[in-house]
């Protein structure tokens, strides 16, 4: 074997690590979103955890940043024409959920607790229509 065809094949070896580990960043990422909303939801509402909610929320903008960037894997799946539009409805969706949690942040700052706490709620649908559009079965 050449040292060209050597080459060749650790490039075509190395294609599906890499996109394993934007995989793996990815569902990171997700799971970092999902642990902390649920922690969020249970101390939103609570005065005396507002700096740690506040550092919560950051953690959470800092993750949905992150993942905006990243390329979920149903990507593959779908048509080369169709996966540029793919991938810019899966930036705004997490460009919207970035958005949700400045609104969150501001009123936990602002100490309308009541207001963070329902502002929460848009979350949850957020998730789940990201999920059954870009999540992979």
């Amino acid at each position: 074997m050449t040292i060209r065809s050597l080459l060749f094949l650790a490039m075509l070896l190395a294609l599906p690590l890499s996109l394993m580990a934007q995989d793996s960043a990815l569902e990171g990422q997700m799971k970092i979103l999902a642990r902390g909303t649920k922690q969020l939801s249970l101390q939103v509402s609570d005065p005396a955890q507002q700096a740690g909610t506040i550092t919560l929320i950051e953690s959470l903008k800092k993750a949905s940043a992150e993942s905006k960037a990243l390329i979920p894997r149903k990507t593959a799946d779908i048509p080369a024409a169709d996966q540029p539009k793919f991938l810019a409805d899966y930036q705004q969706t997490m460009g919207e959920l970035t958005d949700s949690f400045n609104r969150i942040e501001e009123a936990v700052k602002a100490g309308a607790y009541d207001k963070a706490k329902s502002l929460l709620g848009a979350i949850k649908p957020i998730k789940q229509e990201g999920h059954k559009k870009f999540q992979k079965d």
